[in-house]
């Protein structure tokens, strides 16, 4: 078993209320963080999340957020990111 110790935790929230905006994410090498990505307002606009390069969120090259509130938190395992 491998064991990842969190040393930052970053909370961004997204106001998309105006147009779809993306948040690209850093890159998961070397990178011990928690971010949690939520979107604030009630448009019709999406929030994309987007892992660096060819980096992958639970397997798939974004994640989207599209209600009110709904959220993500990923970790890095050192090559790409996972929610959790």
């Amino acid at each position: 078993a491998s064991f990842a110790f969190i040393l930052t935790e970053v909370l961004i929230l997204c106001d998309a209320s105006l147009n779809n905006i993306t948040v690209n994410l850093p890159a998961a090498a070397g990178n011990q963080a928690r971010l949690t990505i939520k979107k604030i307002d009630s448009s019709g606009n999406t929030v994309t999340v987007d892992g660096a390069g060819s980096e992958t969120i639970d397997g798939g090259a974004t994640s989207v957020i599209s209600t009110q509130y709904n959220s993500i938190t990923v970790i890095s395992d050192g090559n790409n990111w996972h929610i959790i």
